[in-house]
């Protein structure tokens, strides 16, 4: 369990509690180690002081007592005795600290050699690793620290002894030695020292391991001292704390979590009864509840009046899970549930068995969830209806889609109404194609009469007889090929989904117009971009629209120069063919209004005011886009159509 799941007290009373710990551990701590380094500056100044003394006493036997002892033996014929007590630095030296025990036992005193006059000054242990170290360190006067003798912590202080021209009348060759010293000291061969060689040690060493125990026991007295009363100051505190602030603040987390629960009103107000920082939180508390609660109040009627809306709403619209599962419907929505309707959810889905070739509402919410963006379709369902649907999706935090608005529209009244316009603009279409098919077949009629009165009135042989049947046959196709595309253009037809050339349907619809372009001297410049790919499209409607923006084009052009310029091209995975005329182009007042439906500038009985809505409506169905660009010199319109439905 985290300290992020206690509550503020328990927070409170370990940290305190583990900040004390840590400042009496770290308080003793400092203490012992302050306590130590006293002692050891008190030790290390003692035994510098002995050792000092010691010194200057040796110091004394061997510059005056020993030379004076020396010269008072040769006067009176006693040179080869040796008063060891008077003429021996060492033995000096141990005697007097022997004296000096006898008062001060602590202090140890040790004169010590790899190769001494008595044996009993032999250095072993620590003392010859002192040795070693000096010899080592060649120059060093000095040194002091804490080592462990048996299991006994002691503070030494040593310095080297080194050999000087005096030293090596008792320390050097047998035959300079006095003769009683050998007798006192018997040796067998000489010794090898030389003026500057260390050849022992001087050190007073003292324990101190009492001391350092004494110590600890006054850290650890001073930690418990310290601990017991910083604790019965927390506990002091921690009294204070919680009549001051802990007490408040659960008082105040009570009643939000009654709030929150319901069991308490949120307009409530609790007393304030300090003006510190609690009553100023109370205070605020108290605010901020009349503004929940004021906000609260203009939610709910916010509330009620998007839920009229929403309920008043006529199309169906509904709050769809990404399981088909309806989480939210207006009254529309379920009256359409009721009815089965084929564009709303009726009943749980799987996404995953869906068949992916199968166009139902359920495909379009799977599109959306996998693409994550919104999605507008028109729908033919099973019932023979047209609908309009609409997905909106929503997203969770990560970015993924949980739920998705969707609304839909019956549009089948609409779907045939928009049909009788296109019907209507058709027949117009054909009204203003009248005089030039009418052309196109009085042409190959007259040469038809011509030879079949020829051939019933006038003898003639077998091979003029063939020519005269083979021109009837061909004017009579001629006719029928006019005839049948008059009938494929103004028959009435559902939206047919298939691949088509689009430079075809150019030319389709430019036969159809060729007399108007001739008779109105417009020279036509086709740009069709060649090996187009096949367009997926309802060539009839998609001719209907590339009709209707001709006849407007050649109506347009009235002056001396008139070019219809006529361009197809590929950009971004879709067709754009553009409409160029020299017209005087389509003045700014009119612009914004070509497309609505029954509005024209031609006069009466020369337009219906439908051509460019229905044209844009073909064009929106097919989930393309048309726009137009006018200037003086002229206008462009242009189509662009999806490869792919």
């Amino acid at each position: 369990m985290g300290l992020r799941n206690f509550s503020l007290t328990t927070k409170f009373t370990l940290s305190i509690i583990l900040i004390l710990l840590v400042f009496c551990v770290i308080f003793s701590f400092l203490l012992y180690y302050h306590l130590k380094q006293k002692v050891i500056e008190d030790a290390n100044e003692k035994t510098k002081i002995i050792l000092t003394q010691i010194d200057a006493l040796g110091s004394y036997v061997k510059e005056e007592l020993r030379p004076a002892i020396f010269k008072l033996l040769e006067e009176t014929g006693q040179k080869d005795r040796f008063i060891i007590k008077g003429m021996s630095t060492t033995h000096v030296r141990h005697s007097v600290m022997n004296r000096f025990n006898n008062k001060f036992s602590s202090y140890t005193y040790k004169r010590v050699s790899t190769e001494p006059i008595n044996p009993n000054h032999k250095a072993d242990g620590v003392y010859l690793k002192l040795i070693h170290f000096f010899r080592n360190n060649n120059g060093k006067e000095l040194w002091s620290g804490i080592l462990k003798v048996d299991n006994e912590e002691i503070l030494i202080m040593a310095k080297p002894v080194i050999v000087e021209n005096g030293c090596l009348v008792c320390h050097g060759k047998i035959k300079d030695a006095p003769q009683a010293l050998l007798e006192m000291y018997p040796r067998s061969r000489d010794f090898q020292w030389k003026v500057g060689d260390i050849m022992g040690v001087e050190a007073v060493s003292a324990p101190i391991a009492s001391t350092l125990v004494e110590i600890k026991g006054i850290a650890v007295s001073t930690f418990l001292f310290g601990a017991t009363s910083l604790i019965l100051l927390f506990i002091a505190l921690q009294g204070i704390f919680w009549n001051f602030v802990v007490k408040p603040l659960k008082n105040l987390s009570s009643l939000f979590k009654g709030i929150v629960e319901g069991t308490e009103p949120l307009n409530q107000k609790i007393e304030v009864k300090t003006k510190d920082e609690i009553g100023e939180l109370i205070f605020s508390f108290n605010q901020m509840a009349i503004h929940l609660y004021e906000a609260q109040e203009a939610t709910k009627k916010y509330a009620e009046t998007l839920q009229t809306i929403f309920e008043g709403i006529t199309d169906p619209l509904a709050l769809v899970n990404s399981n088909c599962s309806v989480e939210m419907t207006n009254q529309a929505y379920r009256n359409w549930i009721k009815e089965h309707r084929a564009a709303v959810f009726n009943a749980p889905c799987n996404l995953e068995k869906l068949d992916a070739d199968t166009f139902c509402p359920i495909y379009f919410l799977k599109k959306v969830i996998e693409n994550k963006t919104p999605l507008s379709e028109f729908w033919e369902g099973e019932d023979g209806k047209h609908y309009f649907m609409h997905f909106y999706p929503i997203f969770d935090e990560k970015n993924e889609v949980v739920k998705v608005v969707h609304y839909v529209k019956d549009i089948t009244e609409r779907r045939k109404i928009e049909e009788q316009m296109r019907i209507t603009e058709k027949l117009a279409a054909i009204g203003q194609l009248s005089a030039g098919l009418a052309h196109e077949i009085n042409n190959p009629l007259g040469g038809i009469k011509l030879c079949f009165n020829n051939l019933t009135s006038t003898e003639m042989d077998e091979e003029t007889r063939k020519i005269h049947i083979e021109v009837i046959n061909n004017g009579l196709n001629k006719i029928q090929e006019i005839i049948k595309q008059l009938l494929d253009f103004a028959k009435q037809t559902e939206l047919f989904i298939s691949p088509a050339d689009i430079n075809n349907l150019i030319e389709n619809v430019l036969k159809l117009t060729d007399y108007l372009i001739s008779k109105h001297q417009i020279q036509v410049v086709k740009k069709l971009k060649t090996n187009l790919p096949k367009i997926m499209v309802d060539q009839n409607k998609i001719e209907q629209v590339f009709l209707n923006i001709i006849l407007n084009a050649i109506q347009a052009m009235k002056g001396n120069e008139k070019i219809l310029i006529i361009e197809t091209d590929i950009k971004n995975q879709n067709f754009i063919i553009s409409f160029t005329d020299t017209g005087p182009g389509i003045p700014d007042d009119i612009l914004p209004k070509i497309f609505d439906p029954f509005f024209t500038t031609k006069p009466v009985g020369q337009g219906t005011g439908l051509g460019l809505s229905v044209s844009k409506s073909i064009i929106e169905q097919h989930n393309g886009k048309i726009w137009v660009k006018t200037s003086s010199k002229g206008t462009t319109f242009t189509v662009e159509l999806p490869i792919q439905p």
